[in-house]
């Protein structure tokens, strides 16, 4: 009687901890999923604000076709982190178009 009052017991705490088990590790997935979501998200809203800065200093500049040169490094470093986070073409097509511009060395950059 005791023996099977025992194994009762036994059996009953195994499962009930492997159930917590199972829950907790249910949990921790949906959590992580839920990251990878909010993840995603950061990483979209970065690129689109990467691209619209982007966008806006190349048209800024672009009616006189030369650029300050601490404005031109700011914008290879934006272009850097655009291409970082897999940024398509149309950035790529402003890069092409800037290169060809006249670069203004001011003292701001030594």
């Amino acid at each position: 009687m005791t023996q099977l009052f025992l194994n009762t017991i036994l059996t009953f705490s195994v499962s009930s901890v492997l159930g917590y088990c199972l829950n907790s590790m249910k949990n921790y997935k949906n959590k992580l999923n839920q990251k990878e979501e909010e993840s995603k998200i950061l990483k979209d809203a970065l690129m689109t604000i990467l691209q619209n800065n982007l966008t806006n200093t190349y048209y800024k500049y672009a009616s006189i076709e030369e650029i300050p040169d601490y404005v031109y490094k700011n914008w290879l470093n934006s272009m850097k982190m655009y291409e970082n986070l897999g940024g398509n073409d149309y950035c790529h097509t402003l890069k092409r178009k800037i290169e060809n511009w006249k670069i203004v060395k001011t003292d701001i950059l030594k």
